[in-house]
């Protein structure tokens, strides 16, 4: 009788420890439920990001009064929104795949790496159009580029309706990408606390440890980065060699309320990065652990959404900067401030180099999520 019941709980035990279990019988227990409930909010969060990027496409290519000088401005922001929304609409598959089979990691794991690269460019496209706005709405006296909404009220009411959508559809993109790593935690915790202790010697660990100092790597180069952007922005200036009686002709970074958002916005990712070493070094120590990796996900998910804010907005800027609209009778003010433009465009290039660092670490703390 002994021998019989030893012969039946050998084959469940292993089934258990190879991972076949949680596939096929775990689906239908509690957490089961819980991975499906989220898959299904996942789904239903991706239907109103398309809603909302259609709302902003179709707001801002069909304003009622058309400014031809805007259109290279605006045209960007139509064509990034619409490709988010052709992205969301191929997405419901794979997020159906989620809600059919809960416990699948292949189309999760998918789903946060392009969930993120949609995130990054729905912020970017969205932070240089408001910055165009904003300068639309409120002019700029040191760059002497006047406030246009004045005179097309409409229009501009029309094209902060459209990046407001635009921003919407970011908050729910990082939802997105946070309820997409939620059931791999569980999944991981479901099993008991054996893999935050045992088996970190062998393959796994190895590869979960060589990850875990990738990363430690990478948020080392970020921080210099968002530093590097942070310290450069904030000390562009230029004095031109002459000067009236009444007036000294200067531009500083705080002659730009968009180039103070940058500094500010650099200096946070920055401080935010630093103060991710330990849990990072935590995951080095402890590379079975999850707890740490979702937290560094999540924040680095926000991160990366304030860095490109932050570039995207300066961009906008910069470009305007150098090449001005005389539709609006916005002067290109680096004919006259040429080191001062060149530093702040270095400020952006590196801005972008620390975003994509950050898209890459949210890779990697995917990865090392996985169970296998």
């Amino acid at each position: 009788m002994m021998n019989e019941s030893t012969a039946v709980d050998m084959p469940e035990s292993s089934s258990v420890s190879k991972g076949k279990a949680p596939l096929i019988a775990a689906s239908m227990n509690e957490k089961g439920g819980y991975k499906k409930g989220v898959a299904i909010f996942d789904f239903i969060l991706r239907l109103a990001a398309i809603v909302t990027a259609l709302a902003a496409a179709a707001s801002m290519g069909t304003s009622d009064e058309t400014l031809p000088f805007f259109t290279q401005f605006f045209q960007f922001f139509v064509i990034a929104m619409a490709i988010v929304a052709g992205y969301l609409v191929l997405s419901l598959p794979f997020s159906i795949v989620a809600i059919v089979r809960p416990h699948a990691a292949g189309p999760r794991l998918l789903l946060l790496i392009l969930d993120t690269v949609a995130l990054t460019l729905n912020t970017a496209a969205g932070a240089a159009a408001a910055a165009i706005v904003y300068l639309a709405h409120n002019g700029n006296a040191s760059a002497n580029w006047l406030a246009i909404c004045q005179q097309f009220g409409d229009f501009c009411q029309k094209v902060s309706g459209s990046v407001v959508a635009s921003f919407i559809t970011v908050v729910i993109l990082v939802f997105l990408v946070v309820l997409v790593e939620i059931p791999a935690d569980t999944n991981a915790a479901a099993k008991g606390t054996a893999p935050l202790i045992a088996v970190s010697g062998h393959g796994k660990g190895g590869y979960k440890r060589g990850l875990a100092i990738f990363d430690v790597v990478l948020r080392l180069g970020a921080v210099a980065a968002t530093l590097a952007a942070a310290a450069i922005m904030g000390t562009s200036d230029q004095t031109l060699p002459f000067f009236t009686q009444f007036f000294q002709f200067q531009a500083s970074y705080d002659d730009l309320p968009t180039f103070q958002f940058f500094v500010i916005a650099m200096a946070i990712v920055s401080g935010y990065l630093v103060l991710s070493l330990p849990f990072s070094i935590v995951a080095i120590i402890r590379p079975r652990a999850t707890a740490p990796r979702l937290l560094l996900i999540i924040l680095d998910t926000v991160a990366l959404t304030l860095n490109m804010a932050a570039a995207g907005a300066a961009t906008a800027i910069v470009y305007l900067a150098h090449n001005g609209n005389s539709g609006a009778n916005w002067l290109a003010i680096c004919n006259q401030f040429g080191d001062f433009c060149q530093k702040s465009s270095g400020a952006v290039v590196a801005s972008f180099i620390a975003a994509v660092v950050l898209l890459v670490l949210i890779v990697i703390s995917a990865l090392a999520l996985r169970k296998h």
